[in-house]
C-alpha cells in the first residue's frame, strides 16, 4: 500500500495517477466524493478527462471491502481518491440527517466518530493487501494551515490527521507531493512507476 499526502493543489491525485499506472496496463480509480454542486461536478471531469481508458471508475465511499474482494485477477493497480473525502462521508453518515442550519455540532460524540471510521480504514487496509495488487491511497496534509474557526472544522482536521496516521503506519512507502513535486518521507521498497515520474 502506498500514501500520497499533500496540500490541496498540490498535485498529488495526477502524481498518485502516474505511479500506479506504472504498474501495468488496468487500473481502478474508486472515486469517494459526492458531487453536491456544478463547481465540483466540473472538478470531478477534470479529472476523468486527465485518466486514459485504461481507468475504470467505482464511484462511491461505502462496501469498498467488496469492491476490493472483486478486484483479484482483474486489475493492475487501484487508486483510492480520496480519503479526505471518504471520511467526510463517513462522518456524516455517523451523525445522520439533520438540519445542518439549527444543529450543534459540540453534541456529537467525536471520539466514537473517530473510532467508527478507523474501522473503516482498518478494513480497507485488510481488503487493500488481501486483494494482492498495488493499492495507492490519496489524503489531504490539512494540518499545516490555521486552526479552522468552526468547531466541526477542527475536529474534522483531528479526525482526519489521525486517520491519516494510521494510514502512514500501514502503508510501505509514503508520498508528500508539494508545489507539484512528489518527495517520498517512507520508503519500503514499492518501486512501480517511479520512472516515469516527471
Amino acid at each position: 500500500m502506498i500514501l500520497i499526502t499533500g496540500g490541496c493543489r498540490s498535485g498529488k491525485s495526477e502524481f498518485a495517477e502516474k505511479l500506479i499506472s506504472g504498474s501495468g496496463s488496468r487500473f481502478l480509480y474508486m472515486a469517494t466524493a459526492q458531487i453536491t454542486d456544478d463547481a465540483m461536478a466540473q472538478r470531478v471531469l477534470k479529472h476523468q478527462q486527465r485518466r486514459s481508458s485504461a481507468w475504470e471508475t467505482h464511484e462511491g465511499y461505502a462496501d469498498l471491502c467488496e469492491v476490493l474482494k472483486e478486484c483479484s485477477g482483474k486489475y493492475d493497480g487501484i487508486l483510492l481518491d480520496s480519503v479526505t473525502t471518504m471520511t467526510t462521508n463517513l462522518l456524516f453518515d455517523f451523525i445522520g440527517e439533520k438540519d445542518w442550519d439549527q444543529f450543534d455540532f459540540s453534541q456529537v460524540d467525536f471520539k466514537a466518530a473517530y473510532d467508527w471510521i478507523l474501522e473503516h480504514f482498518r478494513r480497507l487496509v485488510q481488503a487493500a493487501v488481501s486483494a494482492g495488487v498495488p493499492f495507492a491511497a490519496v489524503t489531504d496534509e490539512i494540518g499545516l494551515g490555521v486552526v479552522p474557526q468552526t468547531y466541526l472544522g477542527r475536529e474534522f482536521r483531528d479526525i482526519l490527521g489521525k486517520i491519516n496516521q494510521f494510514l502512514a503506519k500501514s502503508a510501505q512507502d509514503v508520498w508528500l507531493v508539494i508545489s507539484g513535486i512528489p518527495v517520498k518521507i517512507k520508503d519500503g521498497g514499492q518501486t512501480f512507476g517511479e520512472a516515469d515520474i516527471r
